[in-house]
């Protein structure tokens, strides 16, 4: 999760970290990586299942499966229910996009996710993608190391393939 990702940059235990804008990132050189698209995900029999478009307040007339309170992405959609004045139904919360694919398809809800995060989980469960219409399920990812510390030749490269690849 971003959050964590973060405190592993701070803590000098990563050299290198990828996550989402609106992580706050004190002491880290911090530049633009690329953007990610959020999703709904649900199970093939969930009512949302026939639809390919929504908002994310029609999402909110169900229950949700999501990330534990320190992710970035419950804060994002926390703030979006709260804007749309519905409160968010949390069925379940876990710690790991692959956790939340498994809860979904076991059909305990529904749950917005980064569509590259999850592809596999996507095929290999039989989800259900629903693109999102808000302007927030386009974000940008960030790409980060700590201020002021020289880089391994290894993460050097790392860094270097990460922004010939984007």
């Amino acid at each position: 999760m971003s959050g964590d990702i973060v405190r592993a940059l701070v803590d000098g235990l990563a050299d290198v970290g990828v996550f989402a804008e609106n992580t706050p990132a004190y002491g880290l050189d911090v530049a633009p990586f690329q953007t990610d698209e959020l999703v709904v995900l649900c199970a093939r029999q969930h009512p949302l299942a026939r639809t390919r478009r929504t908002d994310f307040k029609t999402c909110l007339a169900h229950e949700l499966v999501g990330l534990n309170r320190s992710s970035s992405l419950l804060a994002l959609t926390s703030r979006a229910a709260e804007q749309a004045g519905i409160p968010m139904r949390l069925r379940v919360q876990v710690r790991s996009f692959d956790a939340m694919c498994h809860m979904i398809a076991a059909n305990l809800g529904v749950g917005v996710v980064p569509l590259a995060a999850c592809k596999a989980q996507v095929a290999a469960l039989d989800l259900k993608v629903v693109r999102l219409k808000d302007a927030w399920a386009t974000r940008r990812l960030l790409m980060a190391t700590k201020t002021g510390s020289a880089l391994s030749p290894a993460a050097q490269l790392l860094v270097q393939h990460l922004l010939e690849t984007r």
